[in-house]
Parts: structure tokens; C-alpha cells; sequence
């Protein structure tokens, strides 16, 4: 398949799995993958180490992920925060490793966002 909009997280994880060359994604969605794709590739799997750990010693991850993200808790780091939750790590991680962005843009008037995404191979 050569194109397809999406505008939920189950059509964006269906489209990244079936490689889809070019996705758009369309509405709250678009916004909060563009915002998922500022962070770092090296600062996701940091993440997602730690996250995994907290099943494995509870309590003894917690200080690594409020080390790893304190700085970042401006408003803008805790939306980014709050978008990456929500798509979930995995996720993230094959966009950033399989799409590159194209254009985004924003919510404006009546209008909803818009994101373009092209398979990098």
C-alpha cells in the first residue's frame, strides 16, 4: 500500500506494521506523534529499559525514570511525556526508526493537525 490516513493509534500501529510508504496521520493524533518524535532514539530505549525494570524491582526504578525525565518536566517535557505514555514506546520507536516527517501542520481555525510521514527505506 503507497498511502493511508490514520487518526487512531490502532490504524497508526496496523500502517507501521504493514509498511506503509506514506502514512498521514490527521487530528489529536498527529499532534501527539509529532510531539513523540522530538525525543531522542538513545533517550527512548533509556526509557524503555527503565520502564520495563519497574515490573521487575518496583521501586528501585522509579528514581532512574524521575532522573531521566526531571529536567524535562517543563510543559512541553510532560506533554512529550504524556504522548509517548500514550502511544507506548514500541511505537515511537519504529517511527522514528522507519519514517521520517515530511511536513506537520497544526491545529489552526477550524482545522484539524496534520502529519505526513514517509518510510525511510
Amino acid at each position: 500500500m503507497e498511502e493511508v490516513i490514520v487518526r487512531t493509534k490502532e490504524e497508526l500501529e496496523k500502517a507501521v506494521s504493514n509498511k506503509v510508504k506514506t502514512i498521514i496521520i490527521k487530528g489529536e493524533l498527529a499532534e501527539k506523534v509529532n510531539l513523540s518524535l522530538k525525543v531522542k532514539k538513545s533517550t527512548l530505549i533509556l526509557l524503555a529499559g527503565a520502564t520495563a525494570s519497574i515490573t521487575l524491582t518496583s521501586g528501585l526504578s522509579l528514581p532512574l525514570i524521575t532522573a531521566f525525565t526531571a529536567p524535562a518536566l517543563t510543559g512541553e517535557g510532560i506533554a512529550l511525556i504524556i504522548a509517548v505514555t500514550f502511544l507506548g514506546i514500541a511505537l515511537v520507536l519504529a517511527l522514528a526508526k522507519g519514517y521520517k516527517k515530511v511536513v506537520f501542520r497544526g491545529r489552526t481555525g477550524n482545522s484539524e493537525a496534520e502529519l505526513v510521514l514517509e518510510r525511510g527505506n
